[in-house]
């Protein structure tokens, strides 16, 4: 809302009431957080389950990229249904074209925040992470994401960083000084969003679509993305089985999936426990059966998050590795038997 741009005596200017709400899927963190600056009433629970979100299991071919899927304007094309209008950029660039296009999303970001729209980013600081611009200055961006608290993690980002995912915190800039990262500063992926509220479209409706987005992505079990391959359902926990055998599963990247897989399990409960009011004409039995396995699958994700907890600085060695193989082939089946169960809804609407 435009009353809520202010232009602050350095010259910043900033969205107030513009905070990112905290999600460990920082696609569903934008989406709340400019949910929560229009003071629209919709939980997180809600976009997680109307965008599929809340059944998916994404896994990049090299393992290392914890928001790296879905596609991205899937996500916002299903947000259209619960009420939100998401414009902007997302394609990868090199040299000139990266170049124009930074300064083409430097321009429609100020645009957006002078109109008081709030505006949000992937790899602007971390790489595969969606972080909400809640400022700009003539430098550059400042932003909220779940990667705050270190020193200097909420230094402002050159415009013409964006799509370089360089967080500037200590460890950020420590983990790439020591691994001897050189980061190519001329392609990238240009991926910046501003949001407004729209007219919502009718539950069943919203539900249908963000159902079929879910089985279409199981069922082709693989896709591809800028170059990269990424896996889906069964195909990722097979991938990291694989990657426990042969002892190349990475404990830091591992525990940024699981923290989200727990997250969206979670919410996969409280969204179908809310459907069941929303939808009279839906089997509640088969609805009942689907809360209690996502009930299941949530608490064997807990146990991996507790087991594998996240830690600043990284550490890169997974142990317990027998008993992490056993809950994985656990939770594969389980995710299974939940794919077959979706699909009856699906059918029914």
């Amino acid at each position: 809302m435009q009353e809520d741009m202010i232009v602050q005596a350095n010259g910043t200017v900033k969205l107030e009431n513009y905070i990112f709400s905290g999600l460990d899927s920082s696609v569903v963190g934008a989406v709340k957080s400019v949910a929560d600056y229009y003071q629209i009433p919709v939980t997180a629970s809600r976009i997680y389950g109307m965008t599929g979100l809340a059944f998916l299991h994404v896994l990049d071919d090299d393992m290392v990229e914890p928001n790296g899927g879905p596609p991205d304007p899937e996500v916002y094309r299903l947000a259209r249904n619960i009420g939100f209008n998401i414009e902007g950029f997302h394609t990868t660039a090199e040299g000139e074209e990266f170049t124009r296009l930074q300064a083409e999303a430097w321009d429609r970001a100020r645009q957006a925040i002078s109109a008081g729209q709030p505006v949000f980013a992937k790899n602007i600081d971390i790489r595969n992470q969606t972080s909400v611009i809640y400022a700009h200055d003539d430098i550059g961006y400042y932003r909220y994401n779940w990667h705050t608290g270190y020193e200097n993690s909420e230094d402002v980002i050159p415009w013409n960083s964006l799509g370089l995912g360089q967080c500037p915190c200590i460890h950020c800039v420590n983990d790439r000084k020591s691994s001897g990262t050189l980061t190519d500063q001329s392609s990238g992926l240009i991926s910046l969003h501003w949001g407004e509220p729209i007219q919502s479209a009718d539950e069943r409706t919203s539900l249908k679509e963000a159902l079929e987005f879910v089985i279409r992505l199981n069922e082709q079990g693989s896709y591809q993305s800028f170059g990269k391959s990424y896996l889906v359902g069964s195909q990722a926990y097979e991938k990291w089985l694989s990657a426990l055998e042969s002892n190349k599963l990475d404990k830091y990247f591992f525990s940024l999936f699981i923290e989200i897989l727990f997250e969206a399990r979670s919410h996969a409960i409280t969204f179908l426990t809310e459907l069941k009011g929303n939808l009279d004409h839906l089997n509640s039995g088969i609805i009942d059966e689907l809360i209690h396995t996502y009930t299941e699958i949530a608490s064997k994700y807990k146990v991996l998050k507790e087991t594998y907890p996240y830690t600043e600085p990284r550490e890169f060695e997974l142990k317990q590795s027998e008993q992490c193989a056993v809950i994985l082939r656990e939770l594969m089946a389980l995710d299974g038997e939940a794919m077959g169960r979706i699909k009856e809804i699906y059918s029914a609407l």
